[in-house]
Order: structure tokens, then C-alpha cells, then sequence
């Protein structure tokens, strides 16, 4: 199992503000940025500029190097010397870096964004040549930048950059004139994507103040979003039948359609009302319409359409699809607001069956930046299950419940449950193969591990590894099997830079995944990273408040607090959880633990009791040797304690 040193980091690799503790030293910068310090010669120092007082901790001491990212980019030493490579790519690889959370990147992703067009192995050439360059121009101080074979680090503690410096001068976006990165010509249309959304991100930030330590996923901004239609068929395998020919979604009705002689579920979104909105509140709308397809599709495995047909032809239909269910998005602009509708709504007679709204910034909306709107697409996924769940009578739609049974029972817990939900997920691969079939039965794996069901021996290995293979050749943009099969990679693997890869691209396809921001945060726990964990189940909490399967978004919040050493809020989270999943041992585990470090002994013995009951015996010996990942950790360090002066056998 890879085992993650202190410079390991796992990235978001897109624009989601988090606060950055320890980017600059105190909080109380009020100096602006010496205007001159880009040329050569004697530079204005910091402390120069702001004269005495609590930035003068900032010296050059401490931060011996300063990065310029608005305007061209520059890079200089204490002494004002320019080190910055010439190459356009080393320069921006240096910018990505920096503008990254924790100043690290993988090299899949910095090939990715940077070398797009290359082969795998002239990007890898490429990085490396970058690299050189890098250090090359780094001279004697070569080390600000370290790498290894899977990341790259920039050590920020010796960096300081502009942009965080005007932040705290408290800057309107009105008083900037530099662009972020001016000039910088790479060509490359993934670098393209990823600067356009810096810089939205940067203006984010002034238009905010500071940068809030919550997660607020945003959409990918699209190249030419005038082309996207209302309802963009985003996920990336086409519907198969048994033959392996795609169907012709077309000829299908309002509500299902053939699939191999079998009848699929088949959604209808009705198209979206906006009222008061600009231009940029239709492509808001569209894209938050997107959004909503893209969830349904990928969650539940619907097909999509929108209601081109007459009444007469639905009356028709409801004779033999029993689905007669619709979603309306409503948008009222209103002033700097707008107040986001979601109704889900019989087709005959409009009866409401469920109803959310959300009012948010409308500068955010129209950026994309959704937010806890998000929140009202989580709702509607989970109440569109639960609506096919009770109605799917009909034998010809049986089959294609089939899904949604087993991942509710998976989400049960027991070893019968699992079992059970692994039978009626092979049994639906026999009906129609999907990726995110595949997906879940290789996820069932983690739980089988983790519940200490059984070993992890090599034949498990290699049926979690085919599955998850499989689910991702089937359909690669499927945002539900690109955030299970990251679980898989991290949790049964130790494969965190991969892992981390598979949920950046989940969580950028469809932020409204409650599950795929939950198993983020996990890898985060794995990682050594319980802080933005914490930060990161928050935010699932957010999403997720209503789910059916919220006491699995409690456990990781109770996990990454125990991990973190906040035992209170450890223990508020593991008992909310604990009264949907008593014998959940994962819970145990952590409650026993933090009750110890609360020095609550009686119920820390209490839950170590019932985890002996449940797993038929506990030690920490056996507990190590399970393949539970995250233990050599200072945070799995804590577990362990809490365990052992709960009353924990070592052997």
C-alpha cells in the first residue's frame, strides 16, 4: 500500500475556495504590493511598503521568494533577482502549482493540462523537461520545488504571492486592472479551461474578501456553451441493448423505451421557466438544467427526455409505463438574488409531489457557482428513487428497479444485506450491463473489507479491480462510477494520486454527487488530511441532508472529526449516525475511541463492548493486519490510542 510521507497532498483540481491557514504569516496585511518588484535592481520589500508593525514577520526571511500571478507572470528571489524560466509551460506549471490548495499537483494532471495533445509518454518527456527548466532557474535554491514519480510540490511556506497579499488589502474588483496570468500563451485547450476558471475563481475572491473554508463545487466552463441544448446527452457510453447496438432514443416514448425486448425508465424534464434574467441567466439556467440530467441519468440510471408530445400521446404511454412524473426548474431573477424551484409534478393533473427552493447570490449563478442549490438536485435524485421504488408494479419495469433495490441495500450494512444487493446487481448486468452496476459491485468489496466480512485475500482483490475496470470502460463519464471506483482505488489499494484524479473528474461532472464529495473526503482521512476532510463532510452534509442515506455522511463527518482530535463534534455525528446503524462497527470504532480521549470511560468501554459483539472479538493486531487504510497516520495514531485506553486488546 502506497504510504503518503508529510509533502503528499491530495488536490481539487478546479476552482472551489477553501481558506489557506498558514499562506501568509498573520492575518493583518495591510501594505499593498511594492509596484516595482517585478523588474531587477533593489526592490521595495514588503515590510518597506507597510511600514512597521505585524508585517514586518513578513521578511524576507521568512518568505524568501515572491510570485507575481497578476499581470505576466514573475518569480523573484529575497534579493529581487528574477528566477523564473523562460518556457511559457515552466512558468505556468509554476502558476498552477501555486494557485493549488496545497501548492501540489500529480503529474497526470500537470501532463494533462499542459501537454493534452501529447502522447503519454512525450507529455511525461515534456514534465520533465519543465522540470529541469525549473530548477535550472532555481539555481542553489532548486529545492522549492521537489517532485517525485507521482507529484510535484512547491514549497509555499517559502512563497509569497500577490494575489493573497490583495486580497487582504481588501481590494474591490473594481481597483484590480491586472488579468490573472496576463499574457500567457500555452495553446493548450485544457490549460485554457483550467485558467478560465482561476480567474473566475480570482474574482470570487475579491468580490468576497477572503476565502471561506467551505466546499461550493462549480460547473467545468464549457469552450461554447451557446451550443448546449436544454438537455445535453452528458454521459459518455451510449445506451446498449443486449446486442450491444445503441438504441434509438428517439423512436422510445416520453416515459420508456426498449432496451433488448425490456422497457427502461424514461424522465421527462419539462424546460425551464426564467423570469428576469439576462443572457447570462439563460446559460445559468442551462447549465443548471444540465446538471439536473446529469444526476438523474448517472444516479438512477433513468433515461432523459423532454416533453415534446402531445397529452393524448402521454395518456397513451401511462398505460404502459407507470411513470407519469416530470421536473420543472423555475429561475426569479430578482435584484443581486435569484430563487432557484425545483418541482417534481404529475404530467395528467400538474399535482405537486415535491416541492425545494433555494434563493442564492445571482453573480454566483450565472458564474456557475451553484452552491448549496446543488443541494435541490441531491433532493430530487433521492425523491425520484423513492417515487420508482413504490410504483415500479409493473413486470416490465422490474427489472430496471433492480438498481436502486440493491443500492439501498447495500447501504443496510448487514453481511445478508450485501449479499443480497450483490445478487440483484448480477442479476441486473444479465438485464442491461451499466457502468455504474459494475461500479457498485465493486464498491460492495469496501464494505465487505471494512465490516470485516471477509479477508483481504487476492481473489477479492481481483474481482474489485475487474469490476471497477469495467465500470470505467463502459462509460468513463459516469460521475456516480468515477467516485466508487476512486473509493476502491483508496480505499482497497492505496492508490490516492489515482484515486484523487477519478473524484476530481467525478465531482466536476456532477457537484451535486453528495456520495462523491463523502468518498473524497474519505481519501482525504487515508491521506493523512482530516482537517479538510472535516471541511469536505460539512459540505456533504449540506448536500445530503435529506438523503436516505445520511447517517453514511454522518460516520465520515464523526471519522474526520476523531481523526482531527475534535472528539465533541466526533461523537455528535457517530451517535446521530448510530441510531439509523447500531451495529455499524466502523461507528464503534470511532465512538469508542473519542469517548476515551473525552476521558469517558464508561461509554467509550460501552461501545468497545458492542464492537466486540458485533465483529465476534476486537483486537488491535487484528485491526492492522485488516487492510484498514489511514492507521500509520497521526490521525490513525489517535484512533489506536482512544482504542487502547478504551480497554482494547493489542492482541
Amino acid at each position: 500500500m502506497l504510504q503518503l510521507d508529510h509533502r503528499h497532498s491530495i488536490e481539487l483540481h478546479f476552482a472551489i475556495p477553501v481558506s489557506l491557514p498558514g499562506c501568509l504569516s498573520g492575518a493583518e496585511v495591510v501594505a499593498d504590493w511594492p509596484l516595482d518588484a517585478r523588474s531587477s535592481g533593489r526592490q521595495t520589500s514588503v515590510s518597506e511598503a507597510a511600514g512597521a508593525g505585524p508585517v514586518d514577520r513578513m521578511n524576507k526571511e521568512h518568505y524568501p521568494f515572491r510570485m507575481f500571478l497578476l499581470g505576466p507572470f514573475a518569480l523573484v528571489d529575497a534579493g529581487g533577482r528574477s528566477v523564473a524560466p523562460k518556457s511559457k509551460k515552466a512558468q505556468a506549471l509554476l502558476a498552477m502549482l501555486a494557485l493549488s490548495t496545497r501548492g501540489s499537483r500529480s503529474r497526470i494532471w500537470l501532463r494533462d493540462k499542459l501537454w493534452s495533445d501529447r502522447s503519454d509518454d512525450q507529455a511525461a518527456a515534456s514534465l520533465r523537461q519543465a522540470l529541469l527548466d525549473i530548477h535550472k532557474s532555481l539555481g542553489p535554491a532548486r529545492d522549492l520545488l521537489i517532485a517525485d514519480k507521482n507529484t510535484v510540490w512547491l514549497d509555499t511556506d517559502r512563497l509569497l504571492l500577490d494575489t493573497d497579499l490583495m486580497i487582504r488589502t481588501e481590494r474591490s474588483p473594481d481597483q484590480v486592472t491586472d488579468e490573472l496570468l496576463e499574457g500567457i500563451d500555452i495553446r493548450d485547450p485544457e490549460f485554457e479551461d483550467w485558467l478560465a476558471l482561476e480567474r473566475q475563481n480570482w474574482y470570487r475572491r475579491l468580490d468576497e474578501g477572503q476565502v471561506h473554508d467551505v466546499f461550493e463545487p462549480r460547473q467545468q466552463p464549457s469552450r461554447d456553451i451557446a451550443k448546449h441544448s436544454a438537455l445535453l446527452p452528458l454521459t459518455g457510453a451510449p445506451d446498449t441493448s443486449r446486442t450491444g447496438k445503441p438504441v434509438d432514443i428517439a423512436s422510445s416514448g416520453p416515459y420508456g423505451r426498449r432496451v433488448g425486448g425490456d422497457w427502461q425508465w424514461m424522465m421527462a424534464l419539462q424546460s425551464p421557466i426564467v423570469v428576469g434574467a439576462g443572457e447570462g441567466g439563460q446559460i445559468a439556467a442551462t447549465r443548471f438544467q444540465n446538471l439536473i440530467a446529469k444526476a438523474i441519468i448517472d444516479g438512477l440510471g433513468f433515461g432523459v427526455t423532454d416533453l415534446s408530445f402531445t397529452l393524448p400521446h402521454i395518456e397513451e404511454n401511462e398505460q404502459q409505463i407507470s411513470l407519469p412524473i416530470c421536473l420543472q426548474l423555475r429561475l426569479t431573477f430578482d435584484g443581486d438574488m435569484v430563487l432557484i424551484e425545483l418541482v417534481m409534478k404529475h404530467l395528467i393533473n400538474n399535482r405537486i409531489h415535491w416541492l425545494g427552493s433555494q434563493a442564492i447570490n445571482r453573480t454566483q449563478f450565472e458564474r456557475g457557482e451553484f452552491g448549496i442549490a446543488a443541494a435541490l438536485i441531491s433532493q430530487a435524485v433521492d425523491q425520484l428513487a423513492y417515487f420508482q421504488e413504490i410504483q415500479a408494479t409493473d413486470s416490465r419495469l422490474s427489472q430496471d428497479g433492480l438498481l436502486i433495490d440493491a443500492v439501498n441495500a447495500i447501504f443496510r450494512l448487514s453481511r445478508d444485506d450485501l449479499d443480497n444487493a450483490e445478487r440483484r446487481l448480477e442479476e441486473q448486468i444479465q438485464y442491461q450491463p451499466r457502468s455504474s452496476t459494475f461500479a457498485w459491485l465493486s464498491f460492495i468489496r469496501t464494505f465487505q473489507v471494512g465490516q470485516r466480512f471477509n479477508a483481504l485475500d487476492a481473489h477479492l482483490i481481483e474481482e474489485a479491480q475487474a469490476y471497477a475496470r469495467k465500470a470505467l470502460e463502459l462509460d468513463p463519464q459516469n460521475s456516480v462510477s468515477l467516485a466508487l471506483v476512486g473509493h476502491v482505488h483508496s480505499f482497497l489499494f492505496g492508490e490516492y494520486d489515482y484515486a484523487a484524479n477519478l473524484f476530481e473528474k467525478s465531482i466536476r461532472l456532477n457537484p451535486a454527487l453528495p456520495l462523491g464529495w463523502d468518498l473524497y473526503a474519505m481519501l482525504h482521512c487515508y491521506a493523512g488530511q482530516p482537517d479538510k476532510a472535516v471541511a469536505m463532510a460539512r459540505w456533504v452534509q449540506e448536500l445530503g441532508v435529506y438523503s436516505p442515506h445520511k447517517y453514511y455522511f454522518d460516520t465520515t463527518k464523526c471519522i474526520a472529526a476523531a481523526l482531527a482530535g475534535d472528539h465533541a463534534a466526533a461523537i455528535t455525528a457517530g451517535e446521530e449516525a448510530l441510531r439509523a446503524r447500531p451495529n455499524f462497527n466502523s461507528l464503534l470504532r470511532y465512538l469508542a475511541s473519542s469517548h476515551a480521549h473525552s476521558n469517558d470511560l464508561g461509554s467509550a468501554r460501552h461501545y468497545l463492548q458492542r464492537l466486540e459483539a458485533v465483529e465476534g472479538g476486537f483486537s488491535i493486531n487484528d485491526f492492522r493486519g485488516s487492510g484498514y487504510p489511514l492507521l500509520d497516520t497521526g490521525g490513525g495514531q489517535i484512533l489506536i490510542d482512544g482504542l487502547l485506553k478504551a480497554g482494547a486488546k493489542l492482541r
